[in-house]
């Protein structure tokens, strides 16, 4: 509770005091407020845009209603541009709305604690209605956004906006209201760790197709300010430099695919055997896709990703206790990995039309193997080879102590002897025997002399 309070006190309250005195009401207006602030933001990128390089030509209600329809197209539920169906969404647009979605999930989780809300019946409701009102919002949106020919489907944004705000939102409600601990207690006691190394892995991945990508961009630049120049420069330019920034994690899935070994496709197939090949349009980002197979320098990388990732991987399983336990952690985070993969090739491709950009991104499910079994397989040996390095450390240290146990056995057993002799000696029924020299043997023995008393005794 305190941990929580102490999150909730470091957060401005977007909630309005008239709206902050019902849990209801609160989880409306964060819904609510969510959508139209995501279209507020889109209307406002795409007016900086499109009207100065309009050259004043440009229709104010146009650029709304194409702001609205960005907004909803990052929902990835699919548009409609000029009569074109498109799949594929620069994912950085679905990460901007991501992120207003956790904003609001965080929000009402204040307006929950403030009001003293701790029943989890009450709060997984207000969490569903609060998804339900941001759908409920998109699709209204997406029935006065109609541009021409250029739409969002009324039911996929309905959908895709219920289905967004719910895994940005609902994480970030659970995260901060009293939710935290009854799912805490709910959660099998594997799933932190392996959770955490499939991150980790996935990390390792992701970053390793960010730099492949930033280093074909540095070798093919000619080529790329080419495509820049052939899209002319000035303010037109931008919106096209922008739509590169927000495709980069597009970008460097692909280019985790590309490492992985499945590759990925932009018209056709490129895998580190093969080249783009075909017509391509003239994006600037696209510069950067190989000619040729890969180099030798890309071969180091595709042989380092999966050791490194491995390696994170192995890292966070050796907090388990044994080897047995290391090595479910390494399988679980293993397929933990796979099917985030899976879902981010999923997200991060595609189509435009049904021409030459039919297929964009990453196969998911072969993403999503190639990664989870490389994973699994790499951390597993890891773990394996860190134990077995540990006991062969440890036996040195071991010998001694069996010596030193050896030894005090047979100190023992010579005091045992050395007792039973002094018994035998000291016994009334049986002659006493004397040694006469300490380096004497047993024919040097003389029996001894009986004692007067004796002698009057017998």
């Amino acid at each position: 509770m305190s941990r929580i309070a102490g999150d909730n006190a470091g957060r401005r309250s977007v909630v309005p005091q008239a709206a902050g005195r019902s849990l209801w009401l609160s989880a409306a207006w964060t819904g609510a407020g969510a959508a139209l602030v995501g279209a507020v933001i889109a209307i406002a990128a795409v007016g900086i845009c499109w009207l100065p390089a309009s050259g004043g030509s440009g229709n104010a209600g146009s650029a709304i209603r194409a702001g609205v329809l960005t907004f909803l197209a990052a929902l990835h539920g699919g548009i409609t541009v000029d009569g074109l169906p498109a799949q594929f969404v620069p994912l950085g647009m679905t990460i901007i709305a991501a992120v207003i979605a956790w904003r609001a999930g965080a929000a009402l989780a204040d307006a929950a604690t403030d009001l003293a809300e701790s029943v989890p019946k009450r709060l997984v409701q207000a969490a569903v209605v609060q998804a339900a009102v941001f759908a409920a919002t998109c699709g209204v949106l997406a029935r006065l956004a109609t541009l021409g020919t250029s739409r969002v489907p009324v039911l996929a944004a309905v959908f895709a906006g219920f289905v967004l705000f719910g895994c940005a939102g609902g994480i970030a409600f659970v995260r901060s209201s009293q939710l935290r601990g009854v799912v805490a207690e709910r959660l099998p006691e594997w799933l932190p760790t392996a959770s955490r190394g499939a991150a980790a892995g996935l990390a390792a991945y992701l970053g390793a197709g960010a730099l492949l990508v930033a280093g074909s961009l540095i070798v093919h630049h000619a080529r790329v300010e080419t495509l820049s120049h052939q899209l002319g420069g000035g303010w037109s330019g931008v919106p096209i430099l922008l739509l590169g920034v927000l495709a980069a994690p597009n970008a460097a899935i692909a280019g985790a695919s590309y490492l992985a070994g499945p590759g990925f496709a932009v018209g056709g197939g490129v895998s580190l055997g093969t080249a783009a090949h075909g017509t391509l349009p003239a994006f600037p980002i696209l510069g950067a896709l190989p000619t040729g197979p890969a180099t030798t320098s890309v071969w180091l990388l595709v042989a380092a990703t999966p050791a490194a990732a491995g390696v994170v991987v192995a890292r966070v399983a050796a907090r388990e206790s044994t080897l047995l336990l290391r090595l479910r952690a390494a399988g679980l985070a293993g397929g933990l990995a796979a099917a985030a993969g899976l879902v981010l090739a999923w997200q991060g491709g595609g189509s435009i039309g049904s021409g030459s950009l039919s297929a964009i991104g990453a196969s998911p499910w072969q993403f999503g193997l190639a990664l989870g079994g490389a994973l699994a397989v790499v951390a597993a040996a890891t773990a394996a080879a860190l134990a077995a390095l540990a006991w062969w450390r440890a036996r040195p240290a071991a010998a001694p102590a069996r010596d030193d146990s050896i030894d005090d056995a047979h100190e023992d057993a010579a005091d045992d002897v050395l007792d039973e002799f002094d018994e035998f000696d000291g016994a009334d029924d049986q002659p006493t025997v004397r040694l006469t020299a300490v380096s004497g043997t047993a024919d040097d023995a003389e029996p001894a002399e009986p004692d007067e008393g004796d002698a009057l005794a017998g």
